[in-house]
């Protein structure tokens, strides 16, 4: 028999065990579901596409079927002509200017990079000496073992890369032809009158009522989290992406309204809008001309603004506590869940995963309560 230091040690070891392999399955689960999304991303997407439109869009079409009376199938598509018409109206509203604010930037580059190299030269002289030196090492290296063989290699890179060019649209067509179905796939999740949470219960009956009642409560927590997560975020993201474009526009930053709506609607992954949206816009209120430190300081002030309007007013008013997440939390969970599953989907399910796990954590470990699901 143990004695009581005995035992402790004893289950301490078997926690940290326990701890390790669960830690182990999670790994190998990440990696594998890593390689499943970059292989099969093309696929994977419209999928994910139509199911987080799905999420936003049903609560809609089951109050017109159910409230309204309406038919399921012409519910569905009142909400699809809806959505039509309003994608189609942000289009005419938006699209032109950003057009044109396209065509501006991408004429503006030139001037831009110039204006960028003086002021380094001017600032940092020596690092144009250094640049210089560098190009002529190489320039005179390249004239030494410039032969044949390498203008044959030169040759063959040149086709290899024509080659991977075709196969770059070739892949872009595809990808896109993949994206055509998502309309299709959300037709499908909309009229279907299958209830998922039925069919689970009545196929898990193997278990112990204790864990049926768990795993239910699960299932309908994570499809709340990610339903009222995507609803949310989505209306936030579009909010800010109005407010940064129209703010910058009005403190005088080129090419505003188009590069405020990107860093807003970016915001879909939180706070990833509002660091790639600084990276490159306050460069660009700065070298602009007529611009500097003024412009710039103009800008940020309009992010800090629209940043502090979303964290104190838009979130709290629109999302609630539905994921009770610490921003610190939330910026870590996105970049973890952006490499565990290999790219921008994980990012952009990052909050759900992360309030899902939060929420296993709470029930299991932390005695956590069976709260209501968020709505």
């Amino acid at each position: 028999m143990l004695n009581g230091f005995q035992q402790k040690v004893a289950g301490a070891a078997i926690l940290c065990v326990s701890v390790c392999a669960i830690g182990g399955f999670a790994i190998a689960a990440l990696k594998i579901a890593g390689a499943f999304l970059d292989k099969f991303g093309a696929v994977v997407w419209p999928l994910a596409l139509a199911v987080i439109l799905s999420f936003i869009l049903k609560p809609a079409v089951d109050f017109m079927a159910v409230r309204l009376k309406v038919g399921r199938t012409a519910a569905c598509w009142i909400m699809l002509a809806v959505l039509a018409l309003a994608a189609a109206g942000c289009l005419v509203a938006v699209l032109p200017a950003l057009v044109s604010e396209i065509y501006a930037l991408c004429a503006s580059l030139p001037d831009f990079v110039a204006r960028v190299s003086a002021w380094l030269s001017e600032h940092f002289p020596q690092l144009k000496d250094i640049i210089a030196e560098k190009s002529a090492t190489l320039k005179e290296g390249a004239l030494k073992n410039l032969s044949v063989s390498v203008a044959l290699g030169y040759v063959g890179n040149f086709f290899k890369t024509a080659a991977s060019a075709t196969g770059g649209v070739v892949a872009f067509a595809s990808f896109a032809a993949a994206f055509a179905v998502a309309p299709i796939y959300l037709y499908y999740m909309l009229t279907s009158r299958f209830d998922f949470f039925a069919f689970l219960e009545n196929n898990i009956g193997f278990m112990s009522p204790k864990m049926k009642e768990d795993a239910m409560f699960f299932a309908r927590r994570f499809a709340s989290i990610m339903s009222a997560f995507f609803r949310g975020q989505m209306t936030i993201a579009f909010i800010m992406g109005i407010l940064i474009g129209l703010g910058l526009t009005l403190v005088g930053v080129k090419f505003g309204f188009l590069l405020g709506f990107a860093a807003g609607m970016l915001n879909i992954i939180p706070y990833f809008g509002t660091i790639v949206g600084l990276g490159t816009i306050l460069p660009t209120a700065f070298f602009q001309p007529g611009g500097g430190l003024l412009t710039a300081a103009l800008a940020l002030c309009v992010f800090v603004a629209v940043q502090m309007l979303e964290g104190y007013f838009l979130t709290p008013k629109i999302m609630g506590g539905k994921t009770g997440l610490h921003p610190t939390v939330i910026i870590f969970s996105v970049f973890f869940w952006g490499i565990a599953l290999d790219g921008i989907l994980g990012m952009i399910l990052a909050i759900p995963l992360t309030a899902f796990m939060a929420a296993l954590w709470s029930r299991f470990l932390g005695g956590g309560e069976r709260a209501s699901s968020p709505e």
